[in-house]
């Protein structure tokens, strides 16, 4: 008996609110062109937003410098005191979140595909794209809360990187699905750079079995979009891609799913667009997510959770997959071919200043720049394009196993 009273005194929690808020800050420290334009200035002015609003949990995307995380960190750890930074890759995962409530545990998992290394111009590589997960407990509950910054598309049209986002979606949505069992409430936030009709925005919800909080809102209004890219009212969009999507693009997203406890979405809306004052200035070029749960009922099991991916999906996904591995392969024989063609021009060339002494100096710095071709060549085709086969063939073997239960 005394065991079902201290049961009853523990399911019987008080019911909890939970407000929630994700934003993509675009907060490359690079001068511009190549980074982001009024960071700083930006940076501040969300500080100050934090500061006056009643969130409990923060969760930013893009920021690559941890001197702007220190910064932020600094600017609000009186009401934030709780805060963790996803190190990974290169530059920084960019993904860090901030709380009012202890993060008693924390876990992260890299993406085994993120684009190429030789495509400087992008950076995805250089960035080490993760899911990062912080485990809350907030009186008798437990949240498992998410990060994550998927790859960008790029070309819709001819998307090349297609394999590799599909590959991160699913392991994004193997991740949440067996690590959020024991928890009350789960909740994925971020950057997904998915559309809702994309194959992998479908993979992740199906497959973690989540519920898109813009999507189950209550409060919905015919005037909202719930864009929150390359939006017409925010002054960081350029005019072609004003052109290309007139409404913008959903790429921000609030997911969830309850777990041991009855879980309420209040409302879900758009915020962090126009900052206050006299700049005409966004926050970011993206619009962050806002959501409000209500948390109550501890049940004294876990609720069972019956779910099948869809076959169809699954499909599909091996299929994309399928075809990344031939592109791979056709990739490794044209880096190998190359480098042996590059090889074989500078023996060519080993002699050119005995007959050409005034070419002495250009002949040794060409000879130099195409030994760190060969010497990359070399690499990408022996270690590189190996290392994204397995991948790829890995994502395809564990899709194909979901279709086998």
């Amino acid at each position: 008996s005394g065991e079902r009273v201290w049961w009853s005194a523990y399911r019987c929690v008080m019911p909890m609110h939970l407000r929630i808020i994700t934003l993509n800050c675009w907060a490359l420290p690079q001068p511009w062109p190549i980074g982001s334009r009024d960071r700083r200035y930006r940076l501040s002015k969300l500080c100050e937003a934090f500061l006056t609003s009643n969130y409990d949990i923060i969760s930013l995307q893009e920021i690559w410098s941890e001197r702007d995380f220190d910064r932020i960190n600094s600017a609000i750890k009186d009401v934030y005191p709780y805060s963790y930074y996803f190190h990974s890759g290169f530059m920084g995962s960019g993904v860090c979140i901030f709380s009012r409530h202890a993060i008693v545990s924390t876990l992260m998992h890299r993406y085994s595909l993120n684009g190429f290394a030789h495509h400087i111009h992008r950076g995805d590589w250089f960035g080490g794209k993760v899911v990062g997960m912080v485990e809350l407990e907030i009186g008798r509950y437990r949240i498992n809360f998410y990060a994550t910054h998927l790859h960008a598309e790029y070309n819709r049209e001819n998307d090349l990187y297609l394999p590799h986002r599909l590959s991160q979606a699913f392991e994004l949505s193997q991740f949440v699905k067996h690590t959020s069992h024991a928890a009350d409430l789960t909740i994925l936030t971020g950057d997904f750079n998915l559309e809702p009709d994309d194959l992998g925005y479908r993979l992740i919800v199906d497959n973690a079995n989540l519920i898109d909080a813009w999507l189950a809102r209550p409060n919905k209004n015919g005037c909202e979009t719930g864009m929150t890219c390359d939006r017409p009212d925010n002054c960081y969009t350029a005019s072609s891609l004003k052109r290309l999507n007139p409404t913008g693009k959903r790429l921000d997203y609030i997911m969830y799913k309850c777990g041991k406890s009855d879980v309420d979405l209040v409302m879900c809306e758009n915020r962090l667009g126009r900052i206050p004052g006299d700049k005409q200035i966004d926050y970011s070029d993206h619009l962050g997510v806002y959501a409000d749960f209500v948390v109550s009922k501890q049940h004294e099991k876990e609720k069972q959770e019956h779910w099948i991916t869809s076959v169809s999906l699954l499909k599909e996904s091996i299929r994309i997959t399928g075809e990344g591995e031939t592109r791979a392969l056709w990739d490794r024989r044209l880096f190998l071919g190359v480098s042996f063609v590059l090889t074989a021009i500078v023996i060519s060339t080993l002699n050119v200043e005995i007959y050409y002494p005034a070419w002495t100096a250009v002949a040794t710095v060409f000879r130099f720049l195409l030994t760190l071709v060969i010497g990359f060549s070399l690499w990408h085709g022996f270690i590189g394009l190996t290392m994204e086969l397995k991948a790829l063939k890995a994502a395809k073997a564990a899709m194909a196993t979901l279709l086998n239960d």
